[in-house]
């Protein structure tokens, strides 16, 4: 598909990552590695994503805002659709909703665990758009302070809960919505990131012992939290930030070019992988294999990383086969 490693192809690796989230790989084998990987390591998959539509969208935005207006339409397409397939998965978990929480799925949570990205991409980049028309500088110290508000909510919550009156102000919060990483808190710094590394255009080619550096102290931050149960959730830390930056510095300098089809399957891997694991493990049930299937978290991964993956080819290979017969 590519002759080298390029910016769409870390975009796949850190679909992947994703995906280990959302089964934990290594829980059964050995619970504080698995932790390590997909509670602190695979946590720069997200950032990922944001940081490479921050750096390639945001520029181009402020020159044309119709460039934002599309994007725009094209995710909430994509949200759509993916709300869609998975109303049956809705039903089948019997998920209950009533109108309210329908409206705060839909504008914040999202219908499935993973869907709530989409949402937050939305609300995120106008919110960073309007933010760096205001003033460049006052953005990172805006989108800083959101973070650091998210990071209350998120993996430093113990220090909320020993306030009532932060407490009572985090409750309101959650009454809106399921998690402060969102559009609002979350978004917008990496978004901002990008956008920043872009204006900078620094060359970073040697920046490994600052990220290693960062890495280390990341891997520390969240082991200690871990420890002493600070957290509510898991995706914010404190050292992410200087370490997605060093990080996404040098894979931009290092690893040039794109790749559509790389784009558009990491995409559907993101969309599709939970609909795998549920339809892999209503197939295991069907012919008595959860045994060595569902039940072994590591060959699940693999199979589901491999399964959408596939799916996603046959997607694309669909989707040129229809714009043949359009053309």
């Amino acid at each position: 598909m590519t002759k080298k490693l390029n910016m769409d192809s870390i975009r796949l690796i850190a679909s992947f990552l994703i995906v280990a989230i959302h089964i934990s790989p290594f829980d059964q084998i050995n619970p504080n590695f698995d932790f390590f990987f997909t509670r602190i390591f695979c946590r720069i998959a997200v950032p990922i994503f944001l940081m490479i539509t921050g750096y390639y969208l945001i520029d181009k935005s402020l020159k044309d805002i119709n460039i934002l207006k599309n994007y725009t339409k094209k995710i909430l397409k994509i949200y759509l659709l993916s709300i869609l397939i998975y109303i049956p998965i809705n039903i089948y978990m019997n998920q209950q909703f009533n109108w309210l929480t329908i409206i705060k799925d839909i504008l914040f949570n999202g219908t499935m665990y993973h869907l709530w990205y989409f949402p937050a991409l939305i609300l995120g980049i106008w919110l960073t758009y309007f933010l760096i028309k205001k003033g460049k500088n006052k953005t990172l110290i805006i989108v800083f302070i959101l973070y650091i508000l998210g990071l209350l909510g998120d993996s430093y919550y113990g220090l909320v809960e020993m306030n009532e009156w932060l407490r009572n102000i985090y409750n309101v919060f959650f009454n809106i919505f399921d998690y402060t990483r969102n559009g609002i808190f979350y978004v917008p710094i990496f978004l901002y990131l990008g956008y920043w590394i872009k204006e900078k255009n620094k060359d970073y080619k040697n920046g490994i012992i600052y990220i290693i550096l960062f890495f280390l102290s990341l891997t520390l931050e969240g082991l200690i939290l871990h420890h002493y149960k600070f957290q509510r959730h898991d995706s914010m830390y404190l050292f992410l930030i200087p370490l997605m930056y060093f990080l996404f510095n040098y894979l931009i300098t290092n690893f040039k070019g794109n790749n559509k089809l790389l784009r558009n399957i990491s995409t559907e891997i993101y969309i599709l992988h939970p609909l795998v694991i549920v339809g892999i493990r209503f197939i295991s049930g069907l012919i008595n294999l959860d045994k060595y299937i569902v039940n072994n978290h590591l060959i699940l991964y693999i199979i589901v990383c491999f399964t959408t993956f596939l799916l996603a080819i046959i997607i694309e290979k669909l989707k040129k086969i229809k714009f043949k017969l359009n053309a």
